[in-house]
């Protein structure tokens, strides 16, 4: 079966992105449906009227509109991709939600700004006869889930800590790493903010403190986007380490052996990388909510972890206004 699809948000992670010549794989929505055979890109909506006609144009779209509800109510599109900035997130989703045609929604993080209007959304895509993906894409990929299964295998040892760094916003990328972290090593249990950047705005880049369930401490850092951009997780075990650079393109592993430099001694050695680790991301996405539709399964990132992975960057905040640790429940 090929579905109909409709995007909402003609910017770079929308379409833009394929006009760069250096990104060479599938990293927009636009090129995913495209490449997908079970999806056909059959509408395409933006405020701005110039980047609707040009993505329009590169995806050989006609229907082409600047009103996500007039959209949606003459298109009845199957599945819709929302690529809009971060505050309209809930407000497109809630559209989508109450559209009758609409069978599948695959937004980008984070689900909304306010916790309540991301609890609505879960509580509505439970009593809901369809699904919602939130691209939280490193889930997507396989890599990362071979990865995940590796360390609960034991690849590295008992977990000890994770440390990273990233730019750009606690809630719009922060929940990135939030959501990574649950996803390779479980659930968190308190948090401790501070705010080193001083940064102005409503979603300042905010430094963290977690600790897991697993029983591993975390320390997240914030860096200065106007410098560099920057995404990293690095992992301890008991029995070696594994980083993820590049934008979390690539993975570094490490095995405990003994030291060349001083005898009766252990340190951590060099063992292999793995590069293009999250090539075609978006392309996995969009293949997951299919598969999903065809199966009636969910997808690897629900609402639920959305909104999840909020609940984290929104105890960061308060345990800095606060001055506090804030204890996280997750239910």
């Amino acid at each position: 079966m090929v579905y109909t699809a409709a995007l909402i948000g003609c910017g770079k992670i929308g379409s833009e992105f394929c006009d760069d010549p250096l990104v060479t794989d599938i990293y927009t929505h636009s090129e995913a449906y495209a490449a997908c055979p079970e999806t056909i890109l059959t509408a395409v909506c933006d405020i701005d009227p110039d980047k609707v006609r040009r993505c329009g144009e590169r995806w050989k779209v006609p229907a082409r509109y600047c009103d996500a509800a007039q959209m949606l109510a003459e298109q009845q599109p199957q599945i819709v991709s929302i690529c809009t900035p971060d505050s309209s997130h809930s407000e497109l989703i809630l559209l989508a939600l109450a559209t009758p045609s609409v069978q599948a929604i695959l937004t980008e993080k984070p689900l909304a700004l306010d916790l309540r209007q991301a609890q609505n959304i879960v509580r509505l895509v439970s009593e809901w006869n369809g699904i919602l993906a939130v691209n939280y894409s490193r889930r997507y990929i396989e890599s990362y889930n071979r990865l995940r299964g590796s360390l609960q295998s034991g690849l590295i040892g008992q977990i000890q800590n994770l440390s990273g760094y990233f730019t750009k916003g606690t809630i719009h990328n922060g929940t990135h790493w939030f959501d990574l972290a649950r996803f390779l090593l479980g659930e968190v249990n308190l948090v401790w903010g501070y705010d080193s950047l001083r940064e102005k705005g409503d979603d300042p880049t905010l430094d963290a403190f977690l600790a897991l369930e697993c029983g591993a401490s975390a320390h997240l850092h914030g860096c200065n986007h106007e410098a560099f951009t920057i995404f990293e997780m690095d992992i301890i075990g008991t029995g070696g380490r594994v980083r993820i650079v590049e934008s979390g393109n690539d993975f570094e592993i490490y095995e405990v052996g003994e030291s060349p430099r001083f005898s009766g001694y252990n340190t951590l050695i060099f063992k292999e990388k793995l590069e293009n680790c999250i090539r075609d991301a978006l392309l996995h996405a969009v293949e997951e909510v299919t598969y999903c539709l065809n199966s009636g399964s969910q997808p690897t990132c629900t609402a639920d972890d959305g909104l999840a992975a909020l609940k984290i960057a929104l105890a960061v905040r308060e345990s800095v206004c606060s001055g506090r640790i804030v204890r996280l429940d997750m239910d």
